[in-house]
């Protein structure tokens, strides 16, 4: 079989690999659909040794495929069944497995292996987290359950409840994402980005207010789509610390600010902790997903509740993966559907 590894920042390469027997708890699955992701861009420009573990890897992690073969002892999915693979779940009986926080545990190991022709999904994901298919949804629709998945966590984790304020800061594809994750919950959106296009895009998939960090008097602006009191909840998805104090400066008094997009190790701000106690500010740090946030990504995305044509455009094969990556290293594009 065909498989993309990762050797190291700036190097993947297709390469022929044995096609895997599935062991006890395992599940072969032939690929039908990947997608390109931003967080596999950051891992090709720098590394990403919580999403890869060591290198070489298995590259690529959002995927939708049907069962090939199934090892011993699986009773929740057989041959021919279509699947939306997850890329963790709980792995044993640890505090953060058993408190609804796997995505915490020190034994945490992302699942990869998209960007291929079969993908060997490991039994505990096989057990907690692989999700059917109808048969009506496309395979490349099925696969931004991942991502998708990781903004209903961060919706959950800030209490988003009808009728809130809720600022997006960034305008890329998570961005639009988790507009269509807080308004599954019923919040009112807006987002503040640079892209005019992008903040074109933002407005089609259900902000009902863009801004544009390019005009003069910007954050006046969303204060008052705010009622004049600032957003009730800021999610920055940019991953860059000025905008992580830009959310700060943003929330209104007794606000909350999600840490959404992850930053550079060892990155930093000066924190305002005059403010932060005495407006009783509340900060999230978000990561990744458990299967409850999975299984909904699921059910929302084969409800129709997402606009997935604003999410997935363009279509490349798997043996222009790693071109692909190369040209397109420092851009921010909407997703791709990499076809086996």
């Amino acid at each position: 079989m065909r498989a993309v590894i990762f050797h190291g920042p700036r190097d993947v390469r297709l390469e022929e690999r044995p096609v895997p027997a599935p062991g006890p708890g395992e599940a072969l699955v032939k690929v039908g659909a990947a997608l390109t992701c931003g967080t596999d861009f950051k891992a090709y420009r720098r590394g990403h040794r919580v999403l890869l573990g060591d290198y070489p890897s298995p590259f690529g992690h959002e995927l939708a495929g049907t069962v090939a073969a199934v090892g011993n002892g699986v009773t929740t999915v057989k041959e021919g069944d279509r699947v939306v693979v997850a890329n963790s779940a709980p792995l044993d009986d640890c505090y953060w497995c058993t408190h609804g926080q796997n995505q915490l545990c020190p034994k945490l190991k992302l699942h990869n292996g998209a960007y291929a022709d079969y993908d060997l999904v490991p039994a505990h994901i096989v057990a907690r987290n692989l999700h059917a298919l109808p048969a009506s949804v496309p395979f490349e629709v099925g696969a931004l359950a991942e991502p998708f998945s990781t903004t209903i966590h961060a919706a959950e984790v800030l209490g988003v409840r009808e009728g809130d304020r809720a600022l997006v800061l960034g305008a890329g594809p998570m961005s639009h994402m988790l507009v269509f994750a807080l308004n599954a919950r019923g919040a009112r959106v807006a987002v503040l980005g640079r892209s005019k296009t992008h903040l074109e895009t933002s407005r089609a998939a259900g902000a009902e207010a863009v801004f544009s960090a390019e005009d003069d008097g910007v954050e006046e602006r969303v204060r008052a789509w705010a009622d004049g009191r600032g957003p009730d909840h800021v999610f920055e998805a940019v991953g860059k610390p000025e905008t992580h104090l830009q959310a700060l400066a943003l929330v209104r008094d007794g606000g909350k600010v999600c840490l959404f997009g992850g930053c550079a190790p060892g990155a930093s701000i000066p924190l305002d902790l005059h403010r932060v106690h005495y407006k009783q500010l509340s900060l999230h740090g978000v990561f990744h997903h458990t299967p409850p946030h999975f299984a909904e990504a699921v059910r929302l995305l084969c409800a129709g509740r997402v606009k997935t044509e604003l999410l997935i455009q363009g279509e490349i094969a798997l043996t222009d993966v790693p071109k692909f990556f190369a040209d397109n290293a420092d851009k921010s594009l909407p997703k791709s559907v990499v076809r086996p």
